[in-house]
């Protein structure tokens, strides 16, 4: 909110606040005062209603006594004429004198008519049928009021027979008590029953009978009191709250209007009011608003030359400023959203360490706008540190440079930063390029420097500030844990690939090179052959001399049998003292030749390390060849496997080729 608008607002409360209180005062003052009028106007309307119920209870007896001391009844009721004792039922009902309901009963007694004429009650209550209420042994029910049976008496026979009468606590008991705008309702069990009014709704339970209370029934609720006629039934006499809450409406409109005139008029006095002393404050406003929102060309305009005025001018100078920071701020973010991105896909993308490394120096050499860049890496022997990998490095001779020497190799044996400017020169060794500034950063993988990242410029009045710095120790951080995870990554592919024991490629490897070579061997038709070896009389090396010299004997053995079997063949541990060499392009002469050098380099001496006991061992071997003894590696091995068993039989160190003759027979 402006100033303006918190002074406007300050004069109108303080003028508005006092007239609105005291108008709200009036107001409950007034409707308080029509209310307890209306409250006070129950009392009559009850006393009325109790008034009428005691005179007709008083004279029922004596109305039901007058109805059947006609002897025509007594004749009748002798004769057991139940239709004509009905007329005399109906006729008296029809005069009308406050009875309701009447009943003849024989000496049984058992009812011989009855005559009745419906209840003015509200829909949903049921009063008792006439039956019930004659057998009722209640003078005054739900609903009713009855007289004690009255005797009926003939001369000369005595009693003949009683008669029940009685009215109906309804409407009509209501109706005439009625006075001005009070509604009359009767209450049976905590339910109307009946009223003057349209009233629906729930009496409260526990209503008090001593002090008004309030009903939610008809239109908006009600203000009532409560008198008891008897046990379970009494008068309640309501007004409608509609009228009050009118009046009490209207007066508020009353008040509200004359408020609304006066806030009118307040407002445009204090709006004027405001805008004098405001005004030269809300150019200023207006402007910080745009400054906000990065609208900073926006400027203020001066008014005057006082206070407000030099603040307007200083305000201009700094969004000027403001505005071309700010854009220089936008270029160096959106660069550095760039490389990160870039960061970001390079180290997910990739598992292959070249890739990745030279993205990294180009990444690095984007990020901090250098000239050309060098990942200077060490070499095999980790003594000198090569240019790996060059960015716009084209025509500079580059070479080896030993650690601790020139620039990039003092960086690499401090393991720390370098800068290299007119004002810190650095001696340069005689293989590194011979640009004035540059910047230098060790990088590290698997806990140890593997090189060194360098940046350079050619122009040396540009040297590499601290923020270049920063950029670039980031992206070698990021670097670092990249080399970390790609040498993790190779390691277990490695791991997965190979024996534990023997360090020699395991069983899925050589399921993985299978498909290969057999493709390979479709499609040009050329042979391979497959050789099962199997350690002869191995378990009982195990039994006699332990499981742990037999795991020595089974590296030995895997070191004679790698020394002997060409690069491009497949040495793999197949299970237990059982292993598998797969010849590329070799035929079964060829095969039948490796296999017997295999023979011989197990029997030309014995295993066993100095100081132990010497183990003369041999091996047996089972040849099969593709396609003469199959076409799928799983044909092939059950071949070997067959033919091994053949060696084995004919008494072990041998080789047997697979369906067919003796391999000696071959030479």
């Amino acid at each position: 909110m402006t100033l303006q608008r918190r002074l406007t607002l300050f004069f109108v409360i303080i003028v508005i606040l006092p007239l609105a209180t005291a108008g709200f005062i009036v107001q409950r003052l007034v409707v308080r005062e029509i209310s307890n009028r209306a409250v006070s106007s129950l009392g009559p309307a009850l006393d009325s209603t109790i008034a009428i119920y005691n005179d007709r209870v008083d004279v029922l007896d004596d109305r039901v006594r007058a109805a059947v001391m006609s002897p025509r009844l007594g004749r009748l009721l002798l004769a057991h004429n139940g239709s004509a004792v009905h007329k005399v039922l109906t006729r008296t009902l029809a005069r009308g004198d406050g009875i309701d309901f009447i009943s003849v009963l024989d000496g049984a007694p058992a009812p011989v008519a009855s005559a009745s004429r419906p209840g003015e009650f509200l829909k949903g209550f049921d009063p008792p049928p006439v039956d019930a209420v004659l057998h009722s042994s209640r003078q005054v029910g739900p609903g009713f009021v009855r007289t004690a049976p009255i005797p009926v008496v003939v001369a000369g026979k005595g009693k003949v027979g009683t008669v029940v009468g009685g009215f109906w606590l309804d409407k009509s008991l209501l109706g005439a008590a009625q006075e001005g705008t009070s509604a009359l309702s009767l209450v049976v069990n905590g339910k109307i029953v009946a009223s003057t009014e349209p009233l629906a709704g729930p009496v409260p339970t526990g209503i008090s009978y001593s002090r008004p209370f309030d009903i939610p029934i008809g239109d908006g609720g009600s203000r009532a009191r409560a008198q008891r006629i008897v046990p379970g039934v009494a008068v309640l006499s309501s007004t409608p709250s509609g009228p009050i809450n009118d009046v009490s409406r209207r007066f508020l409109t009353s008040v509200i209007g004359l408020l609304a005139l006066a806030l009118i008029g307040i407002t445009a006095l204090a709006y004027l009011l405001a805008r004098l002393i405001t005004q030269p404050l809300a150019d200023l406003a207006r402007a910080s608003d745009h400054f906000a929102k990065g609208r900073f060309e926006h400027r203020v305009r001066v008014r005057s030359r006082d206070e407000i005025g030099q603040v307007a001018t200083a305000f201009n100078v700094m969004a000027a400023e403001l505005n071309n920071t700010m854009k220089q701020l936008v270029e160096s973010r959106n660069q550095l959203q760039l490389t990160l991105r870039q960061v970001g896909n390079t180290l997910r993308s990739t598992t292959d360490m070249d890739h990745m490394l030279d993205s990294i120096l180009n990444l690095a050499t984007n990020a901090v706008t250098a000239d050309a860049g060098v990942l200077w890496m060490f070499s095999p022997a980790r003594g000198v540190l090569q240019p790996a990998f060059t960015r716009h490095a084209e025509g500079v001779k580059l070479a080896g440079v030993a650690r601790g020497e020139g620039f990039v190799g003092n960086v690499v044996a401090s393991g720390t930063k370098h800068f290299l400017s007119a004002d810190e020169p650095a001696p340069l060794a005689a293989g590194e390029p011979r640009w004035p500034a540059a910047i230098a950063v060790p990088l590290h993988g698997n806990e140890r420097a593997r090189g060194v990242l360098a940046l350079y410029r050619k122009d040396a009045d540009r040297p590499f500030s601290d923020e270049d710095l920063e950029m670039l120790e980031f992206l070698v951080t990021q670097a670092g844990v990249a080399v970390e995870n790609i040498i993790l990554h190779e390691e277990a592919q490695r791991l997965s690939l190979t024996d534990g024991l023997t360090g020699v490629w395991n069983r899925r490897y050589l399921q993985m090179q299978a498909r290969q070579v057999i493709a390979t061997a479709e499609r040009f038709d050329r042979p391979f052959s497959l050789l099962l070896l199997d350690l002869d009389l191995f378990k009982e090396i195990n039994d006699t001399y332990g499981h742990q010299r037999g795991d020595a004997v089974l590296v030995e053995f895997s070191r004679r049998v790698n020394g002997i079997v060409r690069e491009v063949d497949t040495f793999v541990r197949y299970g237990g003292e059982e292993f598998v060499c797969m010849l590329s392009e070799t035929d079964l002469v060829g095969a039948i030749a490796t296999a017997e050098k295999i023979l011989d380099v197990i029997r030309k001496s014995s295993f066993g390390d100095e100081g132990e006991e010497a183990l003369p061992l041999t091996v047996s071997i089972g040849i099969a060849t593709y396609p003469k003894h199959g076409k799928t590696f799983r044909d092939l091995v059950d071949a070997a496997d067959g033919a091994l068993y053949q060696a084995k039989q004919q008494g072990r160190d041998r080789v047997a080729a697979a369906g067919g003759p003796s391999p000696l027979a071959l030479h």
